[in-house]
């Protein structure tokens, strides 16, 4: 029995939104303030737009408009939220690659200041670089990364993984999920409603068995727990004037069973589509996250050529992302609060993690009539546990195909890899996948239950709860994400 803690990753550092206020000549009426906020924001001042916005909303709520004083709040929030990840200026940003990559000379190093070879944004008058900069120089660099493994001794998932590629050793493993959100009471205010979503798995073909042991507060749960449908999900409302104690906490503990997909496609028996049915008009559309943009359109056409097999199709879109788009971390809240897609973030950019690079390569299938989706959970590979996305494709006959580009270059990581091992490693997850794997939601953008949209930035991914509390003037939704904790106990006899 193996037990494996997940903590939630630094995809979002905490930008405080208890900033100050910004000088003004203190004759501005709260609207004066709004409009002179939003001309920051519009001009890429997010700094100064927080500040006035946070004036704003103190101004409203002094002036007794509630609803007014929460929209300026949002609009702070928002800008906090994509400056959060860009702690860096150049000089720190040239430090910090300096301290985690020794072995890069003066220049090498300042190569990855310049525009386009890093994670960076304008604001205020000045250029701001994203707190994984250094990570990322790694990741795009075969040798440093498989130097930094080789000093470990492991190179993670290629060695858990290909074993059972190679002996077909695959089996059904048996999880229980813990979760638990613990929040400071005094980060909350007196009174006032908390509003809690808490993702669940969900009915897969390859995850069933789901029972919902326990959810707790039990006595503020006001719907589910749903585990079937897109969204996994149990609701929650706590009134903050009954909660007297040090902490809020809350918790679910879910059981589930989850089965490896091993596929066998025959090009020559894919069937053709129904072009006019529900999930091909849904799943070769544009969304939020998964966006079909010109550009992409005329990237997919050349990536499959003359190719009319789908399932070809899709092959070549696949091997196109692991050979061109290494591995990223990704500034997420920035990408959430500005409404930047995530497919066109990594097209533009050449970034990408395990959701800009799913999102991508099902906006490339769907620019090809592929109908192709994002699935958003957690992988939990014995001792590498952690948030995760992949994608899917859709052949008639064959049903809903798995993908995930980014588990398939850890091959490429390996240290201890033969090119054969490497090859076989990476083709395995074109329409295969493991078993360890705890889905949430089998598509990006999926909205919770009776969600309040404009309270709520992160959107795009139900990977944690969504806490808000709207009589709240600090960052509770942020705050909720980083107090969630998720651990997974294999049971499996």
């Amino acid at each position: 029995m193996n037990i494996r803690t997940v903590q939630l990753p630094l995809l979002i550092c905490f930008f405080s939104l208890a900033c100050g206020g910004m000088a003004v000549s203190g004759e501005e009426t709260p609207a004066d303030l709004l409009r002179l906020a939003d001309a920051a924001f519009a001009e890429e001042r997010y700094l100064a737009a927080g500040e006035l916005y946070l004036n704003a909303s103190a101004a409203f709520a002094a002036a007794g408009d509630d609803e007014m004083r929460r929209d300026a709040f949002r609009k702070a929030k928002r800008a906090g939220w994509i400056l959060g990840e860009f702690p860096l200026n150049r000089t720190s940003a040239g430090e910090t690659i300096a301290s985690e990559i020794p072995v890069l000379t003066p220049q090498e190093r300042d190569s990855f200041l310049e525009p386009g070879e890093s994670i960076q944004i304008r604001s205020d008058g000045e250029t701001w670089y994203y707190e994984g900069i250094a990570r990322n120089i790694r990741y795009h660099n075969l040798t440093l990364i498989r130097d930094s493994l080789r000093s470990g001794g492991v190179s993670p998932f290629y060695d858990q993984i290909l074993p059972l590629i190679k002996t077909e050793a695959w089996k059904p493993h048996t999880f229980i999920a813990t979760g638990t959100e613990a929040i400071p009471r005094s980060a909350l205010p007196e009174s006032g409603l908390l509003q809690v979503w808490i993702p669940l798995p969900v009915e897969t073909e390859s995850q069933t068995n789901i029972t919902v042991l326990s959810v707790e507060p039990a006595e503020y749960v006001v719907s589910g727990p749903v585990t079937t449908g897109n969204l996994g999900e149990v609701y929650l409302e706590i009134p903050l004037g009954e909660m007297e104690d040090e902490w809020v906490n809350i918790s679910v503990k879910v059981a589930f069973t989850t089965s490896p997909r091993i596929s066998a496609i025959d090009p020559d028996t894919i069937g053709a589509y129904d072009t006019g049915s529900d999930l091909y008009q849904r799943y070769t559309a544009s969304q939020p996250s998964i966006h079909v943009s010109p550009e992409i359109e005329e990237l997919a056409s050349r990536i499959v050529g003359d190719e009319t097999n789908p399932g070809l199709k899709a092959a070549r879109i696949y091997e196109y992302i692991i050979s061109t788009i290494p591995y990223s971390n990704v500034p997420h809240s920035y990408l959430a609060a500005a409404a930047y897609p995530e497919s066109d973030f990594v097209h533009e950019t050449g970034f990408g993690d395990c959701g800009t690079q799913s999102a991508y390569f099902a906006a490339l299938c769907r620019a090809e009539g592929i109908p192709a989706r994002a699935c958003g959970g957690y992988q939990i590979v014995p001792g590498y546990a952690g948030t995760h996305f992949w994608a899917e494709y859709y052949l008639p006959g064959y049903g809903w195909q798995p993908v995930d580009v980014t588990v398939a270059e850890a091959g490429d990581w390996a240290f201890n890899a033969t090119e054969e091992d490497r090859t076989m490693y990476k083709e395995f997850f074109l329409g295969n996948l493991d078993p360890y794997r705890c889905t949430l939601q089998t598509d990006m953008d999926e909205n919770f239950s009776e969600e309040p949209g404009p309270d709520i930035l992160m959107t795009l991914v139900r990977q944690n709860p969504a806490v808000i509390c709207t009589t709240a003037d600090s960052d509770i939704e942020m705050l909720g994400m980083l107090s969630w904790s998720l651990t997974f106990e294999d049971i499996t006899l």
